[in-house]
């Protein structure tokens, strides 16, 4: 995982981007760009990072990231030939190129509040999604003046959402990167965590990698991420444990330990804490649910990127 500033492409006569991106091997990097982006998750699934929200994607999601706010995405290995790709499409603006008093608008207030809220990371309820579909297909169906007025669209429509259908992903405190030798050094201490799961990962090791005391690096990484070093890893291991439980017949006392945990009665502790259950109840729970589907679209009208092999979303 790597936080990097991205340069969004400029699209061709238009004031912003409707992309498609995809494949089977499909890792977008931890980054950060100006642009607010409406994602969209039409097939795979995979780890889901959001700031210092640590989660999962899966076809059907909908999100909205604000401008600056770091995010990444990593499918699943495909198992088998059968098995489908990861495949989204986005949407990508920037608010200036409104002009500086179109938000104040009257008429787009409820848009501004949509998008103020945004800095944190929405995550839309499957049923808003299903009725924001229809107003999102036009969006790749249309250009010109039609493409803009159905963004403006969008946004009042995703404005309309009741609160409860639309989750805040980071938390109330986290504070973004604020600088390039900032930025590197939590590169370097999360990249480390990330690919070193499987074994101990004390505070004093990840300091090292980031170039920092212990005590400097806990301050510092508890500023940026909004929690605890101890809490973000035990985030992390049960990221990744949630997917074991899902996608294997692996015992939860083998999965405990492949995750990192050093022994099962902290790996339920843990796991409870997170989620809200059982390990147990979780791979239960999450075996009825493969049975519900989501309506997911397979059409590729202006695919930028060929699903067959190898890919990376640039600038998500």
């Amino acid at each position: 995982m790597r936080i990097v500033f991205e340069k969004v492409p400029d699209s061709d006569g238009s004031s912003f981007g409707c992309f498609h991106a995809g494949g089977r091997v499909f890792d977008c990097p931890y980054h950060i760009h100006p642009e607010v982006e409406i994602l969209h998750i039409l097939s795979g699934t995979g780890l889901l990072v959001v700031g210092d929200h640590i989660g999962r994607f899966v076809p059907g999601d909908l999100f909205l990231f604000g401008s600056g706010l770091p995010h990444m995405l990593c499918s699943d290995p495909i198992a088998a030939e059968s098995s489908e790709p990861t495949h989204i499409r986005y949407i990508q603006f920037k608010r200036e190129n409104f002009g500086p008093s179109f938000w104040e608008m009257p008429e787009q207030q409820r848009a501004a509040g949509l998008l103020a809220r945004s800095g944190r990371g929405l995550r839309f309820s499957g049923a808003e999604t299903a009725r924001l579909l229809p107003t999102m297909d036009r969006l790749w169906e249309t250009f010109g003046a039609r493409r803009l007025w159905g963004l403006l669209e969008l946004l009042e429509d995703m404005a309309q959402c009741a609160d409860a259908d639309v989750t805040a992903m980071t938390s109330v405190g986290y504070a973004p990167v604020a600088t390039h030798r900032d930025s590197e050094r939590l590169n370097r201490a999360i990249q480390y965590m990330n690919n070193g799961l499987g074994s101990p990962l004390t505070l004093a090791d990840v300091a090292k990698t980031a170039g920092m005391s212990p005590q400097a690096f806990s301050r510092f990484f508890h500023k940026f991420m909004g929690v605890p070093f101890v809490e973000y890893v035990a985030s992390l291991r049960i990221s990744h444990a949630c997917r074991y439980l899902l996608e294997t017949d692996k015992t939860i006392a083998a999965i405990c330990y492949i995750c990192g945990f050093n022994n099962l009665s902290n790996f339920n502790r843990q796991f409870l804490k997170h989620k809200g259950t059982t390990p147990k109840a979780y791979r239960r729970d999450g075996n009825v649910k493969k049975t519900e589907s989501f309506p997911v679209s397979t059409a590729l009208p202006g695919s930028r990127t060929a699903l067959a092999g190898p890919s990376r979303a640039h600038a998500l």
